[in-house]
């Protein structure tokens, strides 16, 4: 008669190729590493480190612990900056370095000092300011003094007329103007040549006059004539 196989007996044979596998495999390793022991060092043993267990950390001289209360308020202090501008001189002598390095002039070896600036006090500066007034007006009372002659002299010292129109014209003059608002253009030759002159010699009298009384008169310009 055919013999029935169980359950168990099957699951059994099923199990034992797998455990011969295994200790098949086992079998191999044990034998590559006696051959690897043999011709090399043998291996040294894993060692596991084990971790020291780190120390709590240590609290504060007691201030979490002791508690003195509350403590006052501080009182807030105001905090004054004063900014202060150092101006340095070097600043003024690299700047006039710069400018003579750039230009074409080569540098003197003999630098001049600078003059420091004077300090005028405000009498002192009314003074001054008097005195060139007092210039001004006598220097245009030079100018004008051959108008103020004793045939057109009034009473008051005022100019009048043609001697008014003279005077503005020195005024002008003195302060830059080129041309005379007394000449004329459009004229006859003859008529300007006596005109001219009739001024040159009336101007060599008064200054004729004037050398002789011992009167200061003012410089000439002398115009270049163009070649």
């Amino acid at each position: 008669k055919r013999r029935r196989v169980s359950r168990t007996e099957l699951e059994q044979d099923s199990q034992s190729p797998d455990l011969s596998d295994s200790s098949n495999a086992e079998d191999l390793q044990a034998i590559f590493k006696r051959a690897f022991e043999a011709k090399f060092k043998p291996l040294a043993p894993k060692t596991q480190k084990h971790k020291l267990p780190e120390p709590a950390e240590e609290l504060e001289d007691g201030d979490e612990d002791s508690w003195d209360g509350i403590e006052p308020e501080e009182e807030e202090q105001i905090e004054v900056v004063e900014h202060v501008v150092v101006k340095h001189e070097r600043d003024g002598r690299a700047k006039e370095e710069a400018k003579a390095f750039l230009s074409s002039k080569p540098p003197s070896l003999s630098a001049a000092p600078k003059p420091k600036p004077q300090v005028v006090e405000p009498a002192d500066a009314d003074t001054e300011a008097g005195n060139l007034k007092n210039d001004l007006a006598l220097q245009r009372l030079l100018r004008e003094s051959h108008l103020l002659d004793t045939s057109n002299a009034t009473q008051s010292l005022t100019l009048s007329g043609s001697n008014r129109h003279k005077a503005i014209d020195l005024r002008l003059q003195s302060l830059g103007s080129k041309t005379s608002i007394l000449t004329q253009e459009s004229m006859p030759m003859s008529h300007r040549k006596g005109i001219s002159a009739k001024a040159a010699v009336k101007e060599a009298q008064r200054r004729k006059e004037a050398k002789e009384n011992g009167i200061i008169l003012e410089t000439v310009n002398k115009k270049r004539k163009r070649e």
